[in-house]
């Protein structure tokens, strides 16, 4: 089990790495070849095939629980009658809401865009879109089996030649302009949809991976998970969408492609941090099997640990954003670099609550996580329509912000209240020194970064500045927390008591 979770764990990194460094020249090829508003049109358009997940939503997270409960039994009927399910459910209620934003695409484009002719480029890319969609959704059936059995690497590695794939075929169909995007993602969904296919037949080593005998209490079972998981999820269409539909009303399509990228740039990274993270869930269910007594344990070494880690790689992009901005979009774009500030300090606030929201899920008690998706639905519509109003795009991202962290922080409470919990088994030894430090950095880079913003400076000594004083503080926190080398020891032996 140690070794799984290791190879699972660097498997799963190095995929969010790859995927985000072909994304990270991807924008940036496409920024400076389209232009910020073709970005914002392809952005409103994929964003708006979201709408078509709200058919499934619920069904991966209840692939990865039943697979996981199949594995630890050694059941591979039931993983095989789960897998067949899942596939029924995604295929047929994806395809009817696919069909319904095809035959309303006309007034949404026309209500979200103001120009006419970028209204008609997003209507004949749609189909492609949602094709795409379509597809891979499906494609993500077999995606989550693989994680249900904790072979996480194998979806890594598909993941890994998906994306370059997906570059490959971009670069070479950018002169189609957003046809070339929308070709591009045809091409990745089908090699995802094929790869994923072979995977879970080489990790079944047969071609019997499907089931046609129906278990209604077993498909009971997974509705009624999947329908938990479905409200949950449901609401995670009034996030990033709503945003984005939020930022083209009240702002322009140049902000939402700037949104994009920033978006993009500080959620990948996090997906670094939180997939890693993401492992455990096998494990938990485990545990919640064979030994209910390790849940304290477990949840406070996930919280320090992506404490520890989350807190350097997150704030490296708020340091160092004007200096991003610099290398991607070619000058400093001001919305750009206050969308990554906004976003890396909602997004860093929202990953202290990720093991606790793991840990709901591992167990099946979805309560608490439905009750921060709906809060983080609800406050993003409201504030982002008064923060729209009032401050346009800043206003907006704003209110994106500030929901992830009031939401994240009901989560934790929540969870704590629950589970009897005092907030003090979070604190490691230097706790304080270490956030100390990081709010005199964040302070002293906000100042910094204007004036430098402002002025005529040399960017490359700027630079070399940034990273000296970043090396050093990371240098002064590994010496000086000890929990850091309690980390190491936790991952030379990792063992549950």
């Amino acid at each position: 089990m140690h070794n799984r979770l290791i190879i699972n764990a660097i498997s799963t990194v190095g995929q969010v790495i790859i995927t985000g460094l072909t994304y990270f020249f991807l924008y940036g090829i496409w920024i400076r070849e389209l232009g910020a508003k073709q970005l914002g049109v392809w952005s409103i358009v994929w964003t708006t095939t979201y709408f078509a997940a709200m058919a499934n939503s619920g069904v991966p997270v209840g692939i990865v629980k039943f697979i996981a409960e199949a594995h630890v039994k050694k059941d591979m009927i039931q993983a095989r009658s789960i897998i067949t399910m899942s596939i029924g459910i995604t295929a047929i209620l994806n395809l009817f809401i696919c069909i319904l934003l095809y035959c309303n695409s006309s007034w949404l484009f026309n209500f979200l865009i103001t120009s006419p002719s970028e209204v008609a480029s997003a209507k004949e890319i749609f189909p492609l879109a949602l094709s795409a969609f379509w597809l891979l959704n499906i494609a993500n059936v077999f995606m989550f089996t693989l994680d249900g059995f904790q072979a996480n690497y194998l979806r890594s590695f598909l993941n890994i030649a998906a994306s370059l794939t997906l570059f490959i075929s971009a670069y070479f169909l950018l002169p189609k302009g957003l046809w070339g995007i929308a070709l591009a993602h045809i091409i990745y969904t089908i090699f995802m949809f094929i790869g994923s296919i072979f995977m879970v037949f080489y990790y079944f080593k047969s071609s019997l991976i499907l089931s046609f005998t129906f278990d209604k209490k077993l498909f009971l079972d997974f509705f009624k998970y999947s329908i938990k998981s479905q409200i949950a999820s449901f609401t995670t269409l009034l996030y990033d969408p709503i945003t984005k539909f939020f930022l083209a009303k009240y702002s322009s399509l140049d902000s939402v492609g700037f949104y994009e990228m920033a978006n993009r740039l500080v959620t990948q990274i996090r997906s670094v941090i939180v997939t890693a993270n993401q492992v455990m869930v096998p494990k938990i269910v485990e545990t919640s099997i064979t030994a209910t007594n390790n849940f304290q344990r477990l949840y406070t070494m996930m919280f320090r640990l992506l404490t520890i880690i989350s807190t350097p790689l997150l704030f490296l992009f708020f340091f160092f954003a004007p200096f991003i901005s610099l290398v991607w979009i070619g000058k400093i774009e001001t919305f750009f670099v206050l969308s990554i500030y906004t976003l890396v300090i909602g997004w860093y606030l929202n990953t202290l609550s990720v093991p606790a929201y793991l840990s709901n899920m591992g167990v099946g008690q979805l309560r608490h996580n439905i009750i921060q998706h709906l809060s983080t639905a609800l406050l993003n519509v409201l504030l982002g329509i008064i923060g729209g109003y009032m401050f346009q795009g800043y206003g907006v991202v704003s209110a994106w912000s500030l929901s992830l962290i009031i939401s994240s922080g009901i989560l934790i409470y929540l969870y704590h209240q629950k589970n009897h919990l005092n907030f003090e088994i979070l604190r490691f030894k230097g706790d304080f020194g270490y956030f100390t430090s990081l709010v005199f950095l964040i302070l002293v880079s906000c100042v910094s970064n204007y004036i430098i913003s402002t002025n005529s400076t040399n960017w490359g000594l700027a630079l070399c500045a940034y990273t000296t004083i970043y090396f050093i503080w990371l240098v002064w926190i590994i010496k000086n927390i000890p929990f850091i080398n309690e980390i190491r020891l936790r991952f030379n032996n990792f063992r549950i008591k």
